[in-house]
């Protein structure tokens, strides 16, 4: 129960308390206690220090955590234990947190010690006590452990994770509202003379420092110049604006007086969706009018995890896969009856057009009159890997995961993938075995574990630049862009053929295929999804070393993906991932 009340509720990590305890080991967690009991004789916490019982005896038992297999938790059956400290033994993990406790959860961060205060409930209670202790114990430190409150905020968010720091969370609140309650419940606790006088951790100005007596601002170091957009936290002034030329609910498109507009997306996961489709659309056209340059770039991770797969299912299910009636109005109405609090569908198309729309949009923005640049970080699955593929150049920082990963919900890459990959294929010298990777990579829905291990993949290239500093990387997308204008780009031609495997390339593909089918390593289902992307991949039933175009790849894809889509078991693996958010082998 501790772990889910200081998880994800509380804007922390899955992992919580006990299972970040597992994770990291329970021996370093023990000697930690033991150091501070040694060490921090002084503190007024100093009683928290000392190693509980049930530690000490897990300790001995060598369940260390994760390492060992058993800790606090352990699996048996595919099932979590959880360690109970009056018998010693492991009972099976309950999760319960009470209604009113989950509804004061819901609410803005603001109204949450009042009334996790007021609800008498013990989980309440033991919320309000985590929360009061912890704001009281940095404050009483901050003066001797950090320079400024935002070094103890940014501590928590890169170092564990959180969502929201102890003074971030304390401001919101009310400082001196909150700290009034917290003496009134823990009057005997020592705080530091210098927060009576505070009233806010952050204004415009930077973060209050208790040894200036003032708010500090962030360093006006030259490196910071190129750290663009740099994150703030929760009452400090945000760097860099922007220019607004165009937003709505799904994207931010904006400028900053340098001739290079930015494309954002503010989709759950940045993931792409009918209005980020349309809006893509209508950004390169404004780019193209107005602007030397694009850029496509998020303010936080990841990059983009794929398409909105809500909409391509509802699309299914409601029949609108190839085509809409006369009853299609009646249907989604009906949906959203049945179905109230998930996303609005007036606006949804037959995914047979969105797919249409997709890949001229992804055409345009490779074929586009101005150099198209994306900036990346964390995960680029799906579209948006295809999305980056069409870019004219890519900056990459290195902790990117890249990849085509429609096969595990039944699909293939539908924007541009396959036809992108050929494409690369092609390139190489041995079309072959470059054909045959690249098969493997998108029928085994493999990810890069680094953005150097994506240009091995093939889904960046040798004049893609990667950069290790994630707040660089718009100024470093920006210097690409200028250096591409300066050099005069232009785009390739649009119609400019290449060769591809053939028949004779996807034989010896299907050829593996059935060899792995017979020996039960695939389904059915899944060697009907790996037949289709070999036949993109490969260029059809056409002689080997035949030229095409993009076009005719394109029109593969399109026809491949509607007939999958088709199929009630890729429904099944699509509604599977919605719901169990792991894919499912049917």
């Amino acid at each position: 129960t501790v772990d889910a009340l200081t998880g994800t509720k509380l804007k922390r990590p899955k992992s919580a308390t006990f299972r970040t305890a597992d994770l990291v080991g329970l021996d370093i967690l023990k000697h930690v206690f033991d150091q501070f009991d040694q060490v921090l004789s002084d503190d007024p916490w100093h009683a928290y220090f000392k190693t509980p019982q049930w530690l000490g005896y897990l300790f001995k038992q060598h369940a260390l955590g994760e390492k060992t297999k058993a800790g606090i938790y352990k699996k048996e059956d595919g099932e979590i234990w959880v360690y109970q400290t009056e018998s010693q033994n492991y009972n099976k993990a309950n999760y319960e947190v009470e209604a009113s406790v989950k509804s004061i959860l819901k609410t803005d961060i603001s109204c949450w010690i009042t009334a996790l205060r007021s609800n008498q409930h013990p989980q309440s209670q033991f919320l309000y006590s985590v929360i009061k202790d912890t704001c009281l114990y940095g404050a009483y430190h901050l003066q001797t452990i950090a320079h400024s409150a935002r070094d103890i905020d940014w501590a928590l968010h890169w170092g564990f994770g959180w969502e929201v720091g102890i003074f971030e969370l304390w401001q919101a609140n009310g400082v001196q509202a909150s700290l009034a309650l917290f003496l009134q419940d823990d009057a005997d606790v020592s705080i530091p003379n210098w927060i009576n006088g505070v009233t806010d951790f952050y204004t415009d100005k930077g973060a209050y420092s208790p040894s200036e007596d003032d708010y500090t601002p962030y360093s006006k170091h030259v490196v910071y110049d190129r750290q663009l957009h740099r994150p703030t936290l929760m009452g400090e002034s945000k760097h860099g604006q922007g220019v607004i030329i165009f937003e709505n609910d799904s994207v931010k498109f904006f400028h900053e007086n340098d001739g290079i507009a930015i494309f954002s997306l503010k989709t759950k996961l940045h993931t792409l969706n009918l209005e980020v489709i349309d809006s893509l659309k209508q950004a390169i056209e404004i780019s193209e009018q107005d602007f030397r340059a694009m850029i496509l770039w998020q303010d936080s991770t990841p990059f983009c995890a794929g398409a909105n797969l809500y909409e391509i299912v509802a699309g299914a299910k409601l029949g609108m896969i190839d085509h809409q009636n006369l009853f299609t109005s009646f249907k989604k109405k009906a949906w959203q009856l049945l179905k109230p609090n998930l996303p609005n569908i007036d606006n949804l198309k037959p995914i047979n057009e969105v797919i249409e729309l997709l890949q001229r949009v992804l055409m345009s923005l490779k074929y586009s009159k101005i150099p198209t640049i994306a900036a990346v970080e964390g995960l680029a699955l799906g579209g948006g890997c295809e999305l980056l593929m069409h870019c004219n150049r890519r900056v990459t920082h290195t902790e990117s995961y890249i990849g085509l990963v429609e096969m595990g919900v039944g699909l293939l890459p539908a924007g541009g993938g396959c036809k992108e990959m050929a494409r690369r294929a092609a390139k190489h010298k041995d079309l072959f075995t470059t054909l045959a990777q690249y098969f493997e990579q998108i029928g085994l829905a493999k990810v890069s574990e680094s953005a150097k291990l994506a240009i091995e993949m093939g889904y960046l290239d040798d004049n893609d630049v990667i950069i290790s500093q994630r707040l660089e990387l718009l100024h470093v997308a920006k210097q690409q862009a200028k250096l591409m204008i300066n050099e005069h780009y232009r785009p390739e031609d649009v119609d400019q053929a290449f060769r591809v495997g053939g028949a004779s390339a996807k034989a010896n593909i299907l050829a593996q295929l059935t060899n792995m089918r017979i020996g039960e390593f695939i389904s059915q289902h899944d060697e009907l999804i790996a037949q289709k992307i070999a036949d993109v991949l490969c260029g059809g039933e056409v002689d080997a070393n035949t030229e095409v175009n993009s076009q005719y790849l394109l029109d593969l894809e399109k026809t491949h993906f509607i007939e999958l889509l088709k199929q009630d078991k890729t429904q099944e693996r699509i509604e599977h991932m919605l719901i169990k958010h792991k894919p499912l082998r049917n």
